[in-house]
């Protein structure tokens, strides 16, 4: 671990003394791949121009199953141009369009996806022909847009499997048996020639991702893993994707799954005399590497930016979109995002970072939530520095993460959705219109000017360039902040708003003579001002006032405030809310108030005061003074829940087949403590497994946890769970996963959707726990937690599907089975009841 540390700060104080400037380093990308915003699709679902080429095989095609080829094709794509041109976007990143495995009997699933080869040089069936392929590129090329292929060196289809140490063939493969294209039809292990050439990898399934010689050479999810360190291996992939490039005319590749091939490949792949970069001017080649960083680290950002050193001139910003989505939709205090965009700036001098909040991998980012919370993420997205990608659907609010465009595809409910009148649709159009109207948004440097250390609500930051500097700002919360706060400017300088989201401000941002701003900002707002050439008088009120409260004391009980002050009102506002406003009217110039430590979440809050004078424009408003709430944490209840109960109510539920799966949904024990009005449930399971690299340190089990507060009513349904209580009823919904978390109100929620989200808990493992964090505000801070009760339950979540893991009377590789698709989705539960004396 120390070892690991001292190189992490090696690397960190190497960036930090480059010489290199923001500017040296972006002006290769100016008037190239930095101006730009792609469009990713993901060809089988996004329109069918050609239906002769759907059903081939009779089993690999059914558009009412998302594990199916629906019928999306090349030439669907080449259609609508016009409607993805006038998004204003400037090219298209689609799936991988070679020829694939249709379908895998072992998992039960099709290759309609494109990431499972059988051959690097052909159009898959289903998608077209090369020339099909060739008009998309020379008709994009037309309208100046560039086309960026999807690409996989790492391994090809399902084709065999190492199963109790015996070697298999997937003989009911479709429709293949093999991969065509030589020397990748060379997958026979039990042929000694064929296993001396070493084509593959010949091993089993990674089963911890965390060991890099499993991630980097065992087969990833059954996909048969290439031996990239094999010349012949090389040379062929080589080949492969020169073909499109020559043939097709790609302008970019982006390398999937690139953190399970060594670095050193990449080096005769990508940088070497007749490597890919080597093939056309410009080429932009940007790698997955799916590492996130947890708050206020860097590891994750770090490794991202390795890559290039190994020939890639950009890579997908994993480490933004997790706090975009921990910050944005989760709630998760803003400081998590400043610190995040400090972090970008070292790593942008050396390379492209490729934006994005959601992709075909993962949930979408509008799941469960408003348009105007999308609109903020996307916003924010798109007046960053980095290449932005808009993932298809995302203008026509989807929530399904793989569903159709076109009105024959899966997900699609019958409808098209190609509706250019679409709210997101147009706010996506002006937004990119902004930005290429203003150079900071695509090269500035950002200094983070403020942020929320303990909970959502206001950011701010300045984006710079040497042509203009812009001021971000905005609300992640859902009620108005005020903030008082030091900006670097010679007072009487004055921002004016050039850009609000549907909510925001027209008041501009002025520094007064003391170098503070006054910033207001209603719920979910998102600004951008622009540095005016007007400047504003300075006035100085003649309000004065002081107080025995300072930053940096600490309250552990009960604390009186007192002040003194010349003003006729005072007001307060803690932790920035509006809502918050206390107003005092002093007497003999002297006023009181009360801190109730057992009202707030422990940690870092703030309090600014405005105080009133005999006018309104005699008003000045204090520095904002910090202070910290400490309270000592208290067991509120436990239970021990028996071993090997998790078999559903019935006890004939039985874990899904793929070996990944272990005992994870068996509950062992639960507890719940407060510390003052924040709950911290902690939850053991039988296996802890992190099979998947998960965000949050566990996988293969899904906590849907539902709290009573006795004082309210509320539902008695499980959302999505197939079950209903009798006689008890839940106020609040906690849906925590290894990559995601939820806290839920039982508002809106309904047998077939959750309730309205209130944010997001913080969610870790500690010595084989799942902890989750529930801050009291999502409670309503309430005094006491006596009589409260706390169903716990277990089941698993497909993150790539949004879905709970389906049930049926058999078990399948990732199919939980021994029941019915309506039966209750609850592998294992407990509860916990908080008695009188807490």
């Amino acid at each position: 671990m120390c070892r690991f540390n001292l190189l992490n700060l090696l690397l960190l104080s190497l960036l930090l003394i480059s010489s290199i400037s923001y500017s040296d380093v972006l002006t290769s990308f100016r008037d190239g791949w930095a101006d730009k915003v792609l469009y990713m699709i993901m060809i089988d679902r996004f329109n069918d121009g050609d239906p002769s080429n759907n059903n081939l095989a009779g089993i690999e095609y059914n558009p009412r199953d998302g594990a199916k080829y629906s019928g999306g094709d090349l030439k669907g794509i080449i259609q609508k141009l016009d409607y993805i041109q006038g998004l204003g976007v400037d090219g298209i990143w689609i799936t991988p369009p070679v020829a694939n495995q249709w379908w895998d009997p072992w998992v039960n699933y099709g290759g309609y996806h494109g990431y499972w080869a059988r051959n690097f040089k052909e159009i898959d069936e289903h998608f077209g022909t090369i020339e099909d392929y060739r008009k998309l590129a020379n008709e994009l090329h037309k309208r100046n847009m560039k086309l960026i292929q999807d690409i996989v060196v790492n391994h090809v289809g399902n084709y065999f499997r190492f199963r109790n140490g015996k070697f298999e063939l997937n003989s009911g493969s479709v429709p293949t048996s093999a991969p065509t294209q030589y020397p990748f039809n060379l997958n026979n292990y039990n042929d000694p020639e064929q296993r001396k050439r070493a084509i593959y990898h010949w091993t089993p399934d990674i089963s911890n991702y965390a060991d890099p010689e499993q991630r980097l050479n065992y087969q990833l999810s059954g996909l048969d893993d290439l031996n990239t360190e094999n010349p012949e291996v090389v040379e062929v992939l080589k080949d492969s994707y020169h073909f499109w490039i020559k043939e097709v005319g790609v302008d970019g590749y982006r390398i999937d799954t690139a953190m399970y091939v060594p670095k050193t490949f990449f080096d005769e792949f990508l940088k070497a005399l007749d490597g890919i970069l080597s093939q056309k001017k410009d080429f932009l080649v940007f790698g997955e590497a799916w590492l996130t960083s947890k708050p206020y680290e860097n590891s994750a950002d770090l490794e991202i930016a390795s890559y290039f050193d190994h020939g890639f001139n950009g890579m997908l910003d994993f480490p933004l979109m997790e706090d975009i989505k921990r910050v944005v939709k989760g709630e998760q205090p803003t400081d998590f995002l400043a610190y995040r965009l400090t972090v970008r700036n070292e790593i942008l001098k050396r390379g492209l970072l490729v934006t994005f909040i959601d992709n075909h991998d993962m949930e979408r980012f509008a799941k469960g939530v408003t348009p105007h919370i999308v609109q903020q993420a996307l916003a924010l997205l798109l007046t960053l520095p980095g290449l932005p990608v808009i993932y298809y659907g995302t203008e026509q609010s989807f929530e399904e993460t793989r569903a159709s465009m076109f009105a024959g595809g899966w997900g699609s409910f019958g409808e098209d959705h190609f509706n250019t009148n679409h709210l997101l649709y147009q706010f996506i159009r002006e937004t990119i219109e902004f930005r290429k109207k203003h150079p900071a948004t695509r090269y500035g440097e950002v200094r983070v000017l403020l942020s929320e250390r303990r909970s959502a609500g206001l950011l701010v930051y300045e984006l710079k360039c040497s042509e203009e500097t812009l001021i971000v700002a905005l609300n992640t919360a859902n009620e108005p902040r005020i903030a008082n706060f030091k900006i670097p400017y010679t007072p009487g300088t004055v921002f004016e708003p050039i850009y609000n989201t549907l909510a925001g401000t027209n008041l501009p941002l002025t520094i007064r003579e003391d170098g503070h701003a006054l910033l207001r900002l209603p719920g979910r707002a998102f600004t951008v001002f622009a540095l005016s050439n007007e400047t504003s008088e300075l006035f100085q009120p003649n309000v004065s006032l002081s107080l025995n409260l300072k930053s940096g004391d600490v309250v552990r009980e009960r604390k009186v405030v007192f002040g003194e002050t010349n003003a006729r009102t005072v007001y307060l506002y803690f932790d920035r809310k509006v809502e918050s406003e206390l107003k005092i009217e002093p007497k003999d110039g002297k006023f009181s108030f009360e801190i109730d430590p057992l009202k707030f979440d422990p940690g870092e809050h703030v309090l600014l005061i405005r105080a009133m004078g005999r006018t309104a424009r005699d008003t000045i408003y204090t520095e904002e003074i910090t202070f910290r709430v400490e309270l000592e944490k208290r067991e509120l209840a436990y239970t021990r829940d028996p071993l090997d109960d998790d078999t559903g109510p019935k006890g004939t539920y039985v874990y899904p087949l793929d070996p990944t799966f272990k005992r994870q949904m068996d509950i062992v024990e639960a507890k719940v403590e407060s510390i003052g009005t924040t709950l911290v449930i902690s939850v053991k399971p039988r296996d802890l497994t992190r099979s998947w690299n998960p965000t949050y340190g566990f996988d293969h089990v899904t906590y849907q946890i539902f709290i009573n507060d006795p004082n309210k009513k509320g539902v008695r349904f499980l959302p999505f769970q197939n079950f209903e209580f009798e006689d008890w009823d839940w106020d609040y919904e906690v849906f925590a996963t290894g990559w995601q978390s939820a806290i839920y109100s039982s508002k809106g929620a309904a047998k077939d959707r959750f309730g309205l989200q209130l944010g997001s808990p913080e969610v870790f493992t500690e010595d084989g726990w799942v902890k989750i964090i529930i801050k009291g505000d999502w409670l309503g801070n309430p005094e006491t937690f006596e009589g409260w009760t706390i169903y716990i339950t277990s089941w698993d979540y497909d993150g790539i599907e949004s879905r709970f893991r389906p049930l049926l009377p058999e078990p399948k590789a990732y199919i939980i089975g021994g029941g019915n698709p309506d039966d209750p989705y609850i592998m294992d539960d407990c509860w916990l009841e908080i008695g009188k004396n807490n």
